[in-house]
């Protein structure tokens, strides 16, 4: 990978975790290092394909007993699945309502990212961003960017976790899978439950289908 295009991810990444005080710096680190590629991956138990559904196989039944809600609570918004969506890329929404009043809910997502060719258009900006088809130097660069990212073994090509954004990111052969677990980061009592989202984003990721 060009240094220009770990150099432009790194500034980017920075920018966008100024303002939520997770940043730290990588001088020091070695972003050559791609021990953390997953050497027991033995191939994608869901392949990408356009119009594909990320959540089709997702139980709400295991959110609800997550969150501690009735399964009613749990709404999942699949727009390959609706007609009032064109051409809709594969993702789902997820709300779960915490009580009757309009804006007590939890908000997640699940988005598939499709690996982008060295021959097209915008390959280099995929590269840089961990989104191409060499995408290892990338991902080191993107965990090394954020204090409360660490590696999730034994997932996927490999595996990100950033408990600061709620967010679970697995490599696959040909696409990235990004989940956000449903949450509320700016509702005190939310927070104060101090909830395992790690283990709800893996549990979303196992539930759709994607791991075992």
């Amino acid at each position: 990978m060009k240094l220009q295009h770990l150099l432009t991810l790194g500034l980017l990444i920075a920018f966008c975790t100024s303002c939520l005080g997770d940043r730290q710096t990588i001088i020091g680190q070695d972003l050559g290092d791609t021990s953390f590629v997953n050497k027991k991956f033995k191939g994608n138990l869901i392949d990408y394909k356009e119009g594909m559904s990320a959540c089709d196989k997702m139980s709400a039944t295991l959110l609800a007993e997550k969150y501690g809600v009735v399964e009613d609570a749990i709404i999942i918004t699949d727009p390959t699945k609706s007609e009032r969506y064109v051409n809709p890329k594969p993702g789902c929404m997820i709300h779960v309502k915490m009580s009757d009043q309009k804006f007590d809910h939890l908000t997640g997502t699940i988005n598939v990212f499709r690996e982008i060719k060295s021959n097209e258009y915008m390959a280099d900006v995929a590269e840089a961003t961990g989104s191409g088809e060499n995408w290892e130097e990338a991902w080191a660069l993107k965990k090394s960017m954020r204090k409360s990212s660490e590696w999730v073994l034994d997932m996927g090509q490999a595996a990100i976790w950033t408990a600061k954004l709620r967010k679970l990111e697995i490599k696959f052969e040909g696409y990235t899978l990004e989940i956000i677990a449903p949450g509320a980061p700016f509702n005190d009592i939310e927070k104060a439950k101090n909830r395992d989202y790690k283990s709800i984003a893996i549990a979303i990721a196992k539930s759709a289908g994607f791991v075992n």
